[in-house]
């Protein structure tokens, strides 16, 4: 059956209705991750496991790089920037307006918009013949893709069933051997988990006590069958599975010490990414910087002054920095120079769009023309999608850039995917609305760790030195890296 349904998928060549297709057809796979654990094949268990998780990001991180205005029909690319106009300023009268029965009429309207601008992007999809014959990336065998950790590194990849959560732990002991591939499973519901971390995420941003529900998550989620596997690992790579995407592993507790400050952390989108970022490793890193600070987004009230403090410190590490803050941070400007640079760093609003996530941005500052210009400001997931990033590392230090919509099957659409496509092999983004000062003093840390550590290990030594002075998991424990931790 899985192999009938991804013979079909594979023949689908627009990435909304592969999505689509496959999300009624997952009880199929976790049928077959429980009988394959059953059985005691626990490897197979974790491959079946890989395959279920969508696609579609594999799928475009093998695919060739893709522009967007270059590759369809004008009057069709003109057609998009349209219909986002009018989103925009339906969006607008809709959040302005204090009558009920005209912001229902907004509403109304906004949805057949929303609707015509979804139905916009699939004939782009269509028309466009790169994506007509997207270059598949199977997901590798464990042995293969395990075969390259090093002995001090980890991974905890977890799947959950409607009432089962699986986690396979895998380490090597040297170099040498093969890596040691153990599954523990937790007895817990999908929704009772969801629920947890949908509670834990509300107490950690309204900085309440939380000791006793991240003592509750820790014991759940790494039990003690889990800790014993991991030996000597000071590295521990998650690769998270539904709810799970939107939990911070750092701000775990266990007695009087947290997760992060026994591991380095980092976290993938699935084991199958892992080998995708390891090819792009590179001996001599570019280090040249762009680093972008409190854009002018033409109201005070969003004026994030230690951002600007926040870049400048940058440059005391890195001395061939390329500083743009106020009105010079165009999103124009970054969209036609990002591929200059080794590293990235916007420090500005995040803002994440539940409704469609490929609306989600990074609030930069926008020209004086329309609003169809691409020079609005807003740099959103799908515009990322469309740049050409060389950059061994992209830092978003906004608030909620972490976050994406996760689909039925477990793909994550947000900004850290987009950057990923775009060239980019690691991402540091945020879970959650961050603090101006304390984000600024973990950034300063950051960078002067970096000429000298893994990126891992510097986020965990920057986590630290913050947790040192703001003890609340609020206040450090928003940054997640994902990607190459090296």
């Amino acid at each position: 059956a899985v192999h009938v349904i991804e013979k079909m998928r594979s023949d689908i060549k627009i990435e909304q209705l592969k999505d689509s297709f496959i999300i009624n057809k997952l009880s199929v796979y976790e049928t077959l991750v429980k009988l394959l654990a059953n059985k005691g094949k626990i490897v197979k268990a974790f491959e079946t496991s890989e395959r279920s998780r969508a696609r579609n990001f594999i799928d475009l991180l093998g695919s060739q790089h893709l522009s967007l205005k270059s590759s369809v029909d004008q009057k069709l690319y003109d057609r998009q920037r349209s219909i986002r106009g009018k989103i925009n300023e339906y969006e607008t009268l809709v959040a302005l307006s204090e009558n009920e029965k005209r912001r229902a009429m907004y509403s109304k309207v906004l949805k057949v918009l929303n609707n015509d601008f979804n139905n916009i992007m699939l004939d782009i999809q269509a028309q466009n013949p790169q994506l007509g014959s997207l270059i598949s990336v199977e997901p590798v065998s464990a042995e293969k893709l395990f075969r390259r950790i090093e002995p001090d590194v980890a991974f905890l990849s977890y799947y959950i069933v409607e009432d089962e959560l699986f986690c396979w732990v895998v380490r090597k002991k040297t170099q040498n051997t093969a890596p040691d591939i153990n599954l523990v499973r937790i007895p817990v519901t999908r929704d009772f988990l969801g629920r947890k971390i949908l509670g834990f995420r509300r107490m950690i941003q309204n900085l309440d006590p939380l000791d006793d529900l991240s003592k509750e998550l820790f014991s759940l989620l790494l039990p003690g069958q889990v800790l014993e596997n991991l030996g000597n690992a000071s590295k521990l790579g998650i690769i998270p599975h539904g709810p799970l995407h939107y939990l911070s592993f750092a701000t775990l507790s266990h007695g009087n010490k947290f997760l992060i400050d026994d591991f380095s952390l980092f976290y993938l989108p699935s084991a199958s990414v892992m080998d995708y970022t390891w090819k792009k490793r590179v001996e001599e890193k570019n280090l040249k910087v762009l680093a972008i600070g409190n854009p002018d987004l033409g109201n005070p009230v969003f004026d994030l002054p230690f951002s600007e403090h926040e870049v400048a410190t940058i440059k005391w590490n890195f001395p061939d920095i390329t500083v743009l803050t106020k009105e010079l941070a165009t999103e124009e400007w970054v969209a036609d120079n990002i591929d200059r640079f080794g590293i990235i760093h916007m420090a500005s609003h995040g803002e994440f769009n539940t409704i469609n996530p490929l609306f989600s941005a990074i609030k930069l500052s926008g020209s004086k023309e329309s609003a169809l210009s691409r020079s609005d400001g807003n740099l959103e997931v799908s515009e990322v999608f469309g740049l050409k990033i060389n950059a061994d590392m992209v830092v978003l230090s906004a608030c909620q850039t972490g976050l994406g919509k996760v689909t039925g099957g477990d793909d994550v659409i947000g900004l850290n995917r987009a950057f990923f496509y775009a060239g980019t092999h690691t991402v540091i983004s945020s879970l959650w609305r961050v603090s101006d000062i304390s984000t600024a003093v973990m950034i300063k840390q950051f960078y002067r760790q970096y000429r000298l550590h893994e990126k891992a290990d510097s986020l965990r030594l920057a986590i630290l030195h913050v947790k040192n002075r703001y003890p609340h998991p609020g206040y450090w424990g928003a940054f997640t890296l994902v990607g190459d931790y090296y």
